[in-house]
């Protein structure tokens, strides 16, 4: 800072000014007499100029002099100065004057003056500065009290900025009366500025809040579609940002809802008429209003149970009294829901019953589950019932109708041939099987016990006994008869069972004969060839499959086969090997039937 210095001395000699740069420091007056040889200096030197013990109020103002001089100090706020000190006639080369009644905060300029005894004088000017008050606050909070600028105006205009925590000052004020307005951006303030007088001490306490500017609201998380059943709600949520408060109003199909102002809507219980409705959020604060996405509202039926049985009735036809005949009850879940079956019961005259389930009865939808009904007459004559099924369907309870007639037991084989003849057979061989079939045709169940063969050579094959045959199943017998004598044989085989007329008997007759050694006699003409020997070939099959019969070659036309079966036919050819060992290509083929 450069500090401009104005001095003046008056005398008849010349004027010698000697200025300083440094604040507060004045220049010297150099004042010289009319005749200055062997006399005291005739000239008159201002130095150290300056201001000390400066205040709000007053200030002391230093100088000196080279002779003894007196002192008076000119001052103001302008370079017309317009006070003066009085007089100090003390002679003295270490000057002191204070001024005081200043304004705090102020510039003055101000201009020493000193005389010494011989009429010399020098003036010598520069300025200072009163100290100011200091006019301070704070801003909270923080987040938006932090780097805010602090404008001041009226009797000074200034700018600062609030620190980190908000706190601001302005120093070096003049009294007077400030207006104070802070601004940052994104933020409102209360009060919007504030007025101060600054007089006779510092001014504290200044305040204000710090309000973030509102911002329009705007929807971050759009509420989302919602499908649900008949009979249940369905909750909607939307998130917004935006200075708070914020309020929502949410909307079906455009309108608004009574009383759903939250962030959230929860409808009433819904059904299938309100399937398709849409629903959205209207959010509004000081700043604007925002519109949410429209969420769609998908309302299922309820999943219901259905109940479908196999048959409405069943009928078991005739039953032997004392006997159990059963039937399969199918029970479908033509519903959505699990169906839940809690009683099925079976009414009548006591010879109908249920079984092959466990109470509740749970039937996936779509899935199906069965139940045994059973018919067990106790009496003869015609008996009638009822089953019902008793669920969670809404057609429960499900009726299914019985019938049965009780009868009285009849137990009766039939026996089919009741006679086997197997004609001739040769010693040593078995003949072809011929089957016997025992038919239950009663009404009622029958054990064979036994089943026992008579007569030599006979045998059967057959369902392991004892077996017990329902009404109209059946079993087989295989029999055979492989003679080991020649001669007639005659047999049996008999069925012993709790059928009426047991035991059943089946006549068995046959003839064992001595078995006939057939051969086949082979002849051919002779190779025109020279040939060493002729080999002899078997097929059973027309064409193909020939084994050669001899071990060694055959040296004439002729060969005896006595290796044949009987009733099976044989074809023959023969080949012609020459010396070499070639073998010539078959010959034609003769055919042989053996009785």
């Amino acid at each position: 800072m450069k500090t401009t210095v104005k001095g003046w001395v008056c005398a008849a000699s010349a004027v010698i000014l000697s200025c300083s740069a440094a604040f507060l420091s004045g220049c010297a007056g150099l004042v010289s007499s009319a005749n200055s040889t062997g006399n005291p200096p005739s000239t008159l030197v201002i130095t150290n100029v300056q201001t000390g013990s400066v205040t709000t109020a007053s200030s002391q103002v230093l100088w000196a002099t080279n002779v003894a001089a007196n002192s008076s100090v000119d001052y103001g706020t302008t370079l017309a100065y317009g006070n003066t000190t009085p007089v100090d006639s003390g002679m003295v080369t270490s000057h002191q004057a204070t001024l005081s009644g200043l304004a705090a905060g102020t510039t003055y300029y101000y201009q020493v003056n000193s005389t010494d005894s011989k009429g010399h004088n020098g003036h010598v000017g520069n300025t200072f500065k009163t100290a100011g008050f200091s006019l301070s606050g704070t801003i909270t909070p923080a987040t938006g009290g932090s780097g805010p600028k602090v404008m001041l105006s009226g009797a000074a205009n200034a700018t600062t900025t609030a620190n980190s925590l908000g706190a601001y000052t302005f120093t070096g004020l003049a009294s007077g009366s400030y207006t104070i307005a802070p601004s940052n951006t994104g933020y409102t303030f209360t009060p919007v500025s504030q007025n101060a007088t600054v007089s006779t001490v510092n001014v504290t306490g200044v305040n204000f809040s710090a309000n973030a500017a509102p911002g329009a609201p705007t929807i971050t998380t759009q509420p989302v579609n919602q499908t649900v059943t008949t009979g249940q709600t369905a909750t909607f949520t939307v998130v917004a940002g935006g200075t708070a408060p914020l309020s929502y109003q949410w909307q079906k199909n455009g309108g608004n809802i009574a009383g759903a102002t939250s962030a959230s809507y929860t409808t009433p219980v819904m059904t299938t008429a309100d399937s398709g409705s849409t629903f959205r959020a209207v959010v509004t604060n000081t700043a604007g209003t925002v519109t949410s996405a429209a969420a769609t509202l998908t309302v299922n039926a309820a999943p219901v149970a259905g109940i479908q049985v196999g048959s409405t009735s069943i009928n078991f036809g005739n039953g032997v009294v004392g006997s159990n005949s059963s039937q399969v009850l199918i029970i479908r879940n033509t519903g959505t829901a699990t169906l839940s079956i809690t009683q099925v019961n079976a009414s009548g005259s006591g010879s109908f019953s249920v079984s092959g389930f466990s109470l509740p009865l749970n039937v996936n939808g779509g899935q199906q589950t069965t139940i045994t009904v059973s018919f067990s007459p106790t009496s003869v004559g015609a008996a009638s019932g009822n089953i019902s099924i008793v669920s969670n369907a809404p057609t429960s309870p499900t009726s299914v109708g019985l019938s049965g007639t009780g009868i009285v037991a009849t137990l009766t084989l039939g026996i089919s041939p009741t006679s086997l003849s197997f004609g001739n057979v040769t010693t040593g061989t078995s003949s072809a099987s011929q089957n016997v079939t025992i038919t239950n045709t009663g009404n009622s169940n029958v054990t064979i016990s036994q089943v026992n063969v008579s007569g030599s050579g006979y045998s059967f094959t057959g369902s392991s006994i004892p077996v017990t045959l329902s009404p109209a199943q059946n079993s087989t017998l295989a029999a055979q008869f492989s003679p080991a004598v020649a001669g007639s044989i005659s047999g049996n085989i008999t069925i012993v069972s709790n059928a009426s007329g047991s035991p059943a008997a089946v006549s068995l007759s046959g003839t064992g004969v001595v078995p006939i050694q057939h051969s086949v006699a082979l002849a051919w003409n002779a190779s025109t060839s020279t040939v060493s020997g002729y080999n002899v070939y078997r097929s059973t099959v027309s064409g193909s499959g020939y084994t050669k019969l001899d071990s060694s070659l055959v040296s004439g036309l002729t060969y005896t086969d006595s290796t044949v079966l009987n009733t099976t036919t044989y074809y023959y050819v023969t080949t012609a090997v020459d010396s070499s060992g070639t073998e010539s290509v078959y010959s034609n083929e003769v055919s042989a039937a053996i009785p």
